[in-house]
């Protein structure tokens, strides 16, 4: 640890840096909460809004956003605040790592799913038309998201027997030992981070093309309005992930890892570290400007539009 000869921790970050993100963060935090409790609000109490199979997703990322920004998020503000760990406890830190990296995780899992879901609730439909093929194939997969990842951190952060040395000037208190075991971080990042940070973007864009090239057969009938509407959500959303996690995810992080370990270095600790929160913050933001049918303005959802259900 950092200390200087009054005994205290000494940032690891300079000043600057600290109050850039601080103040960033503050200003979308609070509009980002009232947006998610808004939209979980018209989930709750409009049924036609709720019942349609292709919100569920969009709903459960609004969830995981609305639960980090008001719980996990104040943490990371008061270490940007001031520059170091308040509750400088070895318990304290596991927890935090723990859920840090559940959440973000999650959410990045959620919207990989949400990416290949919507290939399936477009173009193979009938997959979803009983009771059994929505648990098979949109109950089950999300449930998955939603568990597995919590229990792979709290195997990895809790549970994995190796010794921490953390430092209290670092946010997240340092380094977790875990990633310290090769195999087990090269998995973790492959499986969890990589792989999902990849499929996004690629599942978004093969989506769109087939869209582009179902449209005139479709004829532009109000099946095509449904799918033209679900593709341009996952579009939208799925820009948010390319600009906030791709970045660290893969152009840094594998050059980091297999390639060359001091690759911009202070940008990757200093910045890439942080995007992820942008995707949280921003989330219920792109959620609303895709959900025009819960807008404020309008009264009802327009049931003119099929339903997936």
């Amino acid at each position: 640890m950092s200390i200087n000869s009054s005994n205290e921790v000494v940032p690891s970050e300079p000043e600057l840096y600290r109050h850039i993100k601080f103040y960033l963060f503050i200003v979308l935090q609070i509009p980002s909460v009232l947006i998610s409790m808004f939209i979980i609000y018209k989930f709750v109490t409009v049924r036609q809004f709720r019942v349609r199979l292709n919100n569920h997703s969009i709903f459960a990322l609004v969830i995981v956003s609305f639960i980090e920004t008001t719980t996990e998020l104040p943490i990371t503000l008061d270490y940007l605040r001031f520059g170091y760990v308040k509750i400088m406890k070895y318990s304290f830190c596991l927890f935090w790592t723990w859920f840090n990296f559940s959440l973000q995780t999650i959410n990045l899992i959620l919207m990989a799913w949400t990416s290949f879901e919507r290939h399936i609730l477009i173009f193979h439909s009938n997959l979803v038309q009983t009771k059994l093929g929505q648990f098979k194939w949109h109950y089950i997969p999300l449930i998955f998201c939603v568990t597995y990842i919590p229990i792979f951190y709290f195997s990895c952060v809790i549970l994995y027997q190796c010794e921490n040395f953390f430092d209290y000037s670092y946010i997240f208190c340092g380094s977790i030992c875990y990633n310290r075991v090769i195999w087990l971080s090269t998995f973790d990042w492959t499986t969890n981070v990589l792989i999902p940070s990849m499929i996004i973007p690629l599942l978004s864009l093969s989506l769109l093309i087939r869209v582009i090239f179902q449209a005139k057969k479709m004829k532009r009938t109000t099946n095509w309005k449904s799918h033209r509407k679900m593709t341009i959500q996952l579009t939208v959303i799925s820009i948010l992930y390319l600009a906030f996690w791709f970045p660290l995810a893969f152009l840094v992080s594998l050059i980091r890892i297999y390639f060359l370990p001091t690759f911009i270095e202070e940008i990757t600790y200093y910045y890439l570290y942080y995007t992820p929160y942008l995707v949280q913050l921003l989330m219920p933001y792109v959620c609303i400007a895709c959900l025009p049918e819960i807008w404020p303005k309008k009264n009802q959802i327009n049931v003119n539009t099929t339903l997936i259900h």
